[in-house]
């Protein structure tokens, strides 16, 4: 049985790899990738919550508001989904 714990043994391989070539790349490309996957959540998430919060039916269009009237009318549906 070893003395050392586990935290301190993957500690010791992770200094005693090679700091050239591919032995680095292995070291460091998961890394990048999954910073650079975190950026590009963090930014598609404010993307997401700064725009995009009208809906669609509070977007006003002056051709179809006579339309909507009508339809409100003859529906009998007055007070729903009005902007009033």
């Amino acid at each position: 049985m070893s003395t050392m714990s586990r935290g301190a043994s993957e500690f010791l391989i992770f200094w005693m790899c090679s700091t050239q070539g591919f032995d680095l790349m292995a070291w460091v490309a998961p890394l990048a990738v999954f910073a650079a996957a975190l950026l590009g959540t963090i930014l598609l998430v404010r993307r997401w919550s700064a725009g995009g919060t009208q809906r669609q039916d509070q977007v006003s269009d002056p051709s179809l508001d006579a339309l909507k009237k009508q339809i409100r009318r003859e529906t009998g549906m007055q007070g729903i989904g009005t902007r009033e």
